[in-house]
């Protein structure tokens, strides 16, 4: 029934978490952080160390460790004007992550996209510990990288851990 596959695209889709917030710096001045070496170890709240295994645009790879003790590897696919779009692994591929700036009255919009991939083998089942659990922390989570990225660059002071509180995966 086309109908219904509609419906379950759409809550599909429903999956995603985004996180966004006014920048009082030039998208130039985001942009040239965001896309730089270890850059997460100047504004990320939960990060530990962000170590470069390449550095080379869309071809970019590296690894955040957490104050929590858990690692990921950072692979980049999209390099571009605004931004860039990567995927995050553990022992699986975890999510597809966007970052984009826009510019907004000589000011910066930075935006976070995050869509997960959950474990279980039912969508339903993805679908629920999604609304109940996954989302609720995750928009806490993407919530404290903007903070601590408009932090940093307005005062231009590295984001201390947990600056934003604290975060039951990664502090």
């Amino acid at each position: 029934n086309q109908k219904y596959a509609e419906i379950l695209d759409k809550k599909v889709c429903e999956m995603i978490i985004q996180s966004q917030l006014e920048i009082n710096k030039q998208p130039d001045t985001v942009i040239n952080l965001i896309k730089s070496e270890n850059n997460l170890e100047k504004f990320h709240p939960f990060c530990k160390k962000n170590t470069v295994i390449k550095w080379d645009q869309e071809n970019s790879e590296d690894i955040v460790i957490y104050h929590s003790g858990k690692q990921y590897l950072r692979k980049f696919t999209e390099w571009n004007e605004n931004g860039y779009k990567l995927e995050i692994f553990e022992d699986r591929k975890l999510a597809d992550i966007t970052w984009q700036v826009k510019d907004f009255k000589n000011k910066s919009i930075i935006k976070i996209t995050a869509k997960p991939y959950l474990p279980y083998k039912y969508n339903f089942i993805n679908e629920i510990v999604f609304n109940i659990y996954v989302k609720h922390v995750l928009q806490s989570y993407l919530n404290s990288v903007v903070k601590g990225l408009k932090y940093y660059l307005e005062s231009n002071k590295t984001v201390l851990h947990n600056q934003f509180g604290k975060h039951k995966w990664y502090s």
